[in-house]
């Protein structure tokens, strides 16, 4: 299988639509090994900012010396934006073997039942959890695709979950109030693991902390960590909301420290 091949065949997925739910994407891993178990990771969720947040913790962990996983959606140019390791993308090559790999066990699952075939965004999140696991990473960042509870990233278990901001987008899939987008945001926070926060507005913080005390994890917001805005560290990203989003990687960071899996 060519790269044209491949990359046509992947993007041909895209017809099935959107579909959300995380059982075919628990299926798929399951039949792969678990790959997503053998790396730790950051999840990160929220209406906009993932993307800044997410590069931003990838170079601190890359500073510290640790060997890293970033996954992000969607691509600008190359399917392979969407996976890198150590900030490379994913090679050419490497796709057209994954998606080899990958497809008879996505027909396989399919057998069955048609609608357990996995879509373009779970074959390609389960090309990134292969990829970091066989690269054997120290450090996963992913991104949410859409929403949170339902996202095929959601079956890891991270050992921080982040959310950016919180906002009325894709109402017809995540609800009409900030309060529901918030509650789908929410569904990345598991039990016992820490959550990260960044400047959200009041009714949809008190929906996630609301969630994080049933689950019984830990919330920190960069409001308690750095008070002010004019605290916040500087970037040299264009826009203030850029510093919410290096406060809410440094407290990321922090969190991950001291779950004691930052490189040595």
């Amino acid at each position: 299988m060519d790269y044209a091949s491949a990359a046509e065949w992947l993007c041909s997925l895209k017809n099935q639509g959107t579909r959300f739910g995380v059982e075919r994407m628990a299926l798929l891993a399951a039949a792969l090994g678990h790959p997503e178990e053998k790396f730790p990771s950051l999840l990160l969720a929220g209406s906009n900012g993932k993307g800044s947040t997410a590069a931003m913790l990838e170079a601190v962990f890359r500073a510290h010396g640790c060997k890293t996983g970033l996954y992000t959606s969607p691509h600008l140019l190359r399917l392979g934006e969407r996976v890198q390791v150590n900030r490379m993308p994913l090679a050419e090559e490497k796709i057209c073997t994954y998606t080899a790999r990958l497809a008879p066990v996505a027909r396989k699952l399919a057998a069955a039942d048609a609608e357990l075939h996995p879509s373009f965004f779970e074959f390609m999140t389960a090309m990134a959890f292969e990829e970091f696991a066989t690269e054997k990473i120290d450090v996963g960042i992913l991104e949410v695709g859409l929403g949170g509870r339902l996202d095929a990233t959601n079956i890891v278990t991270p050992r921080v979950s982040v959310i950016t901001s919180i906002s009325l987008e894709h109402t017809e899939y995540l609800g009409g109030t900030l309060e529901e987008i918030a509650a789908e945001k929410g569904g990345i926070i598991k039990p016992g693991v820490p959550v990260a926060l960044s400047l959200l507005p009041e009714a949809a913080e008190k929906v996630l902390r609301k969630i994080a005390a049933e689950r019984g994890a830990p919330i920190f917001s960069v409001r308690e960590r750095f008070g002010a805005k004019e605290n916040f560290p500087a970037t040299n990203l264009r826009g203030a909301h850029q510093r919410a989003n290096a406060a809410l990687a440094w407290l990321a960071a922090e969190l991950a420290t001291e779950k004691n899996f930052l490189c040595e």
